[in-house]
């Protein structure tokens, strides 16, 4: 619903604007309003939007980013409160819009459409509540297109179209001040639309509907490398002390800074003088050495090896205006416009006839303000880094959607998402990107009912089986939240997947082979790189992963419409998923491995990937279930799981009882954190992103198996507590479920076990001892026990019997 203050502002643009002004990546378009307020208090809550994107000034002060990720029928807006900004005299606002081509490129997460603008709603209102003034946008802004920054895609960020090349000369210094005195500024050119008849604008406003990110200063920690003419303790009372450093004419040096870990940030450099100088700025996840033959090819051991590795990354290109003023020296300020990805940053100064000074350089972290209140520490001291660099991980691939990789994409595909969620509920309780997340790709569904495997997105994308793991992502969350309204608007787009997979059913049962023009992924495993993650059953015909995991999504779908009452449609879900499972077993059942299920029809080939899904379905269960699993990890034939379906092969592990597998499982995970990771890669196939949060199963692990902590009802109505013992002495900690924290501690001490565990009063509890024996947890919210501590041989017989 359009809201009701929308029309008193009016999208606005540069009246001289031509499409070659956006065509090599983008183009800025600087503007700019002034008003006069009397003395007294204000307040104002401005209201903003832009096309492609903004960065908004009051008074010289940066107060806003955006708008919001969203797409063509989803334009978000901001809404800021700068009373505080205000103040007695002449006011500016000031903003800084960047236009990505209509036409493609630029950062593929970032909607555009036909139409570059930018719209502000301001009313400006005294103590007393009355309007002191207006700042709408219309003609009496004014605006002056950009002439110093040139956009390029760049060859490992081509997703993203960020890197920069800035002609310091040509910056209007200023601009977002009030003495400013615009000489080749026009007036904006407003736009005009006709609404009276449904024609809907170009951009359907709809509030931002998570918190801004967070923005914090930080400094670099070190120097990792630093060519031979540079002063080391000199560039660390730089980054430090904010401590100046004079670069003589004609010098050449070049220096790594570490940010000890990495992290996404705006990058900031204060600096004077300098005429003729250039500086050029890389951003780099670790060293490595040289890509093999592609950029997305990677062969990286010991991230931190300066010495025998080197940096790869996109350049911004900084050349300083020189400019001098005469009440003083000049203090220049650049910061990219879009967030940065980096361990290291690379700065490489070449000077011209004039010496340059560095006053300031460092960065101010950026991110959801993802808010961690679980924590997890046991007797095994690895375990406690494998958490922290797990919810690192997670929390540098959120920002205004969950991605896949900060560095190169940035892009929200579902398999990733569905993860990075779990993780997130665990960790904070917070559901708020988790129903945007829900939202977009509901929005991205395609006419025959699949939705797409990345989004938002400028070009479309289509994984088959990524839609099914948006219904597994609903189902996740009608547990842990029980909303059941959420669950009521998205069942149509869970019967439309399911009915795009139903209708390629053949005769044999079976789903049958994909559209060619689709991307039938399943997994980075190394066995099938060659091609992209597809099995080679593929080639042939039905992929037996792709019908398992049909099967495991019309369960999830049957419990979504039990919970809206939709009875009769739950039960049309769990006979197409019988009916599946029979197809399964009388297709795929292996010949030469008798109780393994193959890849695909009539072929003797296999994987891991195959025999999870089977479990997890309930198409193999009890000892057939143990076995498939069990073979499928001894056998090397068997196409073994990526980082990605690792979470998929853990649980499908707890279920047959062979849960302490996963702590040789786990081993990458070790390795990674010797290699000196701060966050996990994407997978071991080309070893590409070292920041990929499908990676972060350990905080799942952790809270979920070895504490025990599991929602068994919706809107964790319920609560299941079912420690694992493994190969520890004790674990303690706690995770987040809707209604609260749950705290679980355990120690195994000789043969005495003592537990003990609190959650919300409001919540069912039950407990599952490590023996197997249930227990009703007392009413007043907590549980604690010492006991005898059983065999392990005989944990696994009772939980299969379980």
């Amino acid at each position: 619903m359009r809201p009701d203050w929308e029309e008193e502002a009016s999208w606005i643009w540069h009246p001289h604007w031509k499409e070659e002004n956006e065509a090599k990546g983008g183009g800025f378009v600087y503007f700019r309003k002034t008003f006069e307020l009397r003395k007294g208090r204000h307040i104002c809550a401005l209201r903003i939007s832009a096309d492609s994107r903004y960065l908004l000034y009051v008074n010289g002060i940066p107060v806003s980013r955006g708008p919001c990720k969203g797409d063509r029928f989803t334009w978000h807006y901001e809404e800021v409160e700068i009373g505080e900004y205000l103040k007695e005299g002449i006011n500016v606002f000031a903003a800084q819009v960047l236009r990505y081509p209509y036409t493609g490129g630029g950062n593929q997460s970032v909607w555009r459409t036909r139409l570059a603008g930018l719209y502000v709603h301001a009313v400006i209102r005294d103590e007393q509540n009355t309007q002191a003034a207006a700042a709408h946008t219309d003609e009496s802004w004014e605006c002056m297109k950009d002439e110093a920054i040139t956009l390029s895609q760049g060859v490992y960020t081509q997703f993203l179209g960020i890197s920069e090349a800035v002609d310091g000369f040509k910056r209007p210094f200023g601009w977002t001040e009030a003495g400013y005195v615009p000489e080749k500024w026009e007036k904006a050119s407003r736009y005009v639309f006709d609404i009276v008849h449904g024609e809907l604008k170009p951009w359907e406003l709809r509030k931002r509907p998570i918190p801004p990110l967070y923005e914090t200063e930080r400094r670099f920690v070190g120097i990792s490398r630093l060519s031979e003419k540079g002063s080391k303790p000199d560039w660390l009372k730089l980054v430090t002390y904010d401590r100046s450093l004079t670069i003589a004419p004609h010098s050449v040096i070049t220096i790594d800074f570490d940010a000890g870990e990495l992290t996404t940030g705006y990058l900031e450099m204060d600096l004077s003088g300098g005429q003729g100088s250039e500086i050029k700025l890389l951003c780099a996840e670790c060293y490595e050495n040289p890509p093999i033959s592609v950029p997305w090819i990677r062969d990286k051991g010991d991230r931190t090896d300066s010495t025998n590795g080197d940096l790869y990354g996109d350049l911004d290109i900084y050349r300083p205006s020189g400019m001098e003023q005469e009440s003083g020296e000049f203090i220049e300020k650049y910061e990219p416009f879009w967030f940065r990805t980096f361990r290291y940053v690379r700065v490489e100064i070449r000077t011209g006839e004039a010496p340059l000074t560095l006053r300031k350089f460092s960065y101010r972290e950026t991110g959801y303000p993802l808010d961690v209140i679980a924590q997890y520490r046991s007797s095994d001291p690895q375990e406690t880094a494998l958490w922290d660099i797990s919810v690192r991980t997670l929390k540098r691939c959120m920002h205004e959607t969950y991605e896949d990789c900060p560095y190169y994409e940035q892009l929200q595909y579902v398999m990733d998402t569905r993860s990075q969620i779990q993780f997130t509920y665990i960790l904070s309780g917070d559901d708020g990107l988790a129903r945007k997340t829900l939202f977009d790709f509901y929005s991205s569904l395609l006419p025959e009912g699949l939705t797409q495997s990345r989004y938002p997105s400028v070009s479309t994308q289509v994984i088959p089986g990524f839609s099914l793991y948006w219904i597994y992502m609903l189902h996740d969350h009608m547990m842990f939240v029980g909303d059941r309204k959420l669950v009521e608007q998205y069942l149509p787009g869970v019967d439309a997947i399911l009915g795009y997979f139903y209708r390629q059913i053949e005769t044999s049962g079976l789903i049958g082979k994909m559209n060619p023009r689709y991307w039938s992924f399943v997994d980075w495993a190394d066995k099938w790189k060659e091609e992209y993650g597809v099995p080679d059953a593929a080639r042939q015909g039905p992929l037996t992963v792709y019908c398992l995991m049909y099967t495991y999504a019309l369960q999830r779908a049957a419990e979504l419409a039990a919970f809206t009452d939709r009875r009769s449609v739950a039960k049309e879900y769990l006979d197409r998923a019988e009916r599946m499972q029979l197809a399964v077993k009388e297709n795929c059942m292996s010949i030469s491995r008798p109780g393994s299920l193959t890849d695909g029809p009539g072929l003797e080939l296999f994987s891991q990937h195959v025999q999870i899904w089977a479990v997890l379905s309930g198409t193999l269960t009890g000892r057939e279930a143990r076995h498939a699993i069990l073979h499928s990890i001894e056998c090397p034939d068997f196409v073994p799981c990526s980082f990605a379906m690792s979470i998929y092969q853990f649980r499908a592990l707890s279920l047959v009882g062979l849960y302490d597998k996963v702590y040789d499982l786990l081993a990458p995970w070790r390795q990674m954190a010797c290699e000196g990771l701060t966050t996990w890669m994407e997978d071991t196939v080309s070893k590409r992103s070292d920041a990929h949060a499908w990676g972060s199963v350990p905080i799942y692990e952790y809270t979920t198996e070895t504490l025990g902590i599991q929602p068994s009802a919706p809107g964790c109505e319920k609560i299941k507590i079912s420690p694992q013992i493994g190969r520890l002495s004790h674990a303690e900690g706690c995770a987040m479920t809707s209604k609260g924290m749950v705290s679980v501690q355990w120690q195994l001490v000789d043969s005495t076990f003592r537990m003990h565990a609190a959650w919300p009063e409001q919540i069912s509890c039950t407990i599952v001892l490590p023996n197997g024996q249930i227990v009703r947890g007392e009413e007043n919210g907590e549980f604690s026990i010492v006991m005898n501590w059983q065999n392990p041989s005989s944990e696994s017989e009772m939980k299969e019997r379980l």
